[in-house]
């Protein structure tokens, strides 16, 4: 990072730079005059501005005489190449975004007990205000939501009061697209509450614009909770400044990543962002993070179900001249994770109920689904049911695939007097009768002779 500061106790301070650069000042009551014949604008209250090639800056008198009484400093994130004319070339992103999308706040998480269903829910809430404090740590210039913010079958007065108070204390705009979950209708929290100034919720079925910075930030919303179109369809931007898109929406080569279930609410192709003539796309629905030079799907940021795979949280976006970076900030309060267990050699309920509490992740945010291996020993007592409830205890988030299968009464099956016993003698008479293949044969053979499909074809 390159940095030079500029300092002065004079009624005013200079600076001279090269190519595309920004300066940032300390506070928002004084602002730089610009002494070029080139055109920009500014919004109230804004701490940085953007120039082009070579431009002289001056600032007004600060308390004391100086520059708003500290320095004043021109910032490059990284460095291109010299320019042509042996100057080193300031380079530094005009826009910075924050985007999340589907919090699903108020989720059911049935199946888990009301308890702990209270947890899970209470940890989106926390996992909402850790997006709202990144935001204020990165300095970004809005921070935008791609719908699913919340339940609307389950949310009420209490979730926009706690959204209202989260929101309103960012400087700077909040642009809200509503989702299929929380789509807008005229009883909607988003249409029977008061929010505040800086929040924008686009609340109609086409595109409208916010200007943040130097570029354009389109939103749309659903406006019922099946059978949103293609929102894209023909629309084509304006000209006028860079323009982002910000929706919900299933961009189509990626609806079969997202497994069985997954609805294909407002389907587009990526081509269609850029036929748009949108510079980017700030996405929601899809739960599987995904960036490309042309979209970002931030994914849930707290763990909804198991198996949700992936780096997902809130997307830092930059956009500078070139393709706009995005980095994923972990903002998650509970975890969840998938595990195996082998209890092939747990000869008791105890023991293998022992086995599996031990390879449990410790601490009451950590959720886990445990996939049961191996043979179960005979006369096995704990059934599923039984082991899910125990594993519960002290209201922990387990969930219990069983994979494993029951061990072979070789006695019993030896004394068959069919096929079955038969082929099992047979076998147990070889030499080789404790090897891997031999005993994989054998299971294969009797779950053939009972009318089972062999678990090894």
């Amino acid at each position: 990072m390159i940095v030079v500061s500029v300092t002065s106790t004079s009624p005013a301070g200079t600076v001279n730079a090269t190519w595309k650069a920004t300066i940032r000042w300390p506070t928002s009551t004084w602002c730089p005059i610009r002494r070029d014949r080139t055109r920009w604008r500014m919004n109230p209250g804004a701490r940085r501005l953007t120039f082009r090639s070579t431009t002289r800056w001056a600032w007004p008198t600060g308390p004391g005489g100086k520059i708003g009484g500290t320095s004043a400093s021109l910032r490059a994130l990284r460095t291109p190449p010299a320019s042509p004319g042996g100057g080193q070339v300031l380079h530094i992103y005009p826009v910075r975004l924050l985007h999340c999308a589907d919090i699903h706040l108020d989720a059911a998480f049935q199946g888990l007990g009301e308890t702990m269903g209270k947890r899970r829910r209470a940890a989106l809430r926390q996992t909402f205000q850790n997006v709202v404090k990144l935001a204020l740590e990165l300095k970004v210039d809005a921070l935008t939501i791609g719908g699913d913010l919340y339940e609307d079958l389950r949310s009420r007065q209490d979730a926009a009061r706690f959204l209202a108070e989260q929101l309103g204390q960012l400087p700077f705009p909040v642009l809200i697209a509503p989702g299929n979950h929380d789509y807008w209708h005229a009883g909607s929290l988003y249409a029977t509450n008061d929010w505040p100034s800086n929040v924008r919720i686009f609340s109609a079925n086409e595109f409208s614009a916010v200007e943040v910075g130097d570029h354009r930030i389109f939103g749309i919303g659903h406006l019922k909770p099946k059978g949103t179109g293609n929102l894209l369809g023909s629309f084509k931007v304006p000209d006028g400044a860079p323009a982002i898109a910000l929706f919900h929406g299933s961009e189509r080569g990626q609806l079969s990543a997202e497994g069985v279930g997954k609805e294909d609410h407002a389907p587009f192709s990526e081509a269609e962002v850029a036929k748009a003539g949108f510079r980017f796309g700030l996405l929601g629905h899809f739960h599987k993070p995904r960036t490309t030079d042309h979209l970002v799907y931030p994914g849930n940021p707290e763990p909804l179900t198991f198996g949700e795979a992936g780096d997902r949280g809130a997307a830092e976006v930059d956009f500078g001249p070139d393709t706009p970076t995005v980095k994923i900030h972990k903002v998650n309060t509970f975890t969840l994770s998938d595990l195996e267990v082998d209890v092939t050699d747990c000869q008791h309920s105890d023991a293998l109920l022992g086995r599996v509490r031990e390879a449990l992740p410790a601490g009451a945010d950590h959720g886990a689904r445990v996939r049961l291996v191996g043979e179960l020993a005979l006369g096995m007592q704990l059934g599923p049911s039984e082991l899910v409830r125990r594993l519960r205890e002290g209201d922990r988030c387990v969930d219990v695939v069983f994979a494993a299968r029951p061990a072979l009464d070789l006695e019993q099956l030896s004394k068959a007097p069919d096929i079955r016993g038969q082929f099992v003698r047979g076998l147990r008479e070889r030499d080789d009768f404790e090897s891997e293949v031999v005993q994989a044969a054998l299971r294969a053979g009797v779950e053939a002779l009972q009318g089972e499909e062999p678990s090894i074809l």
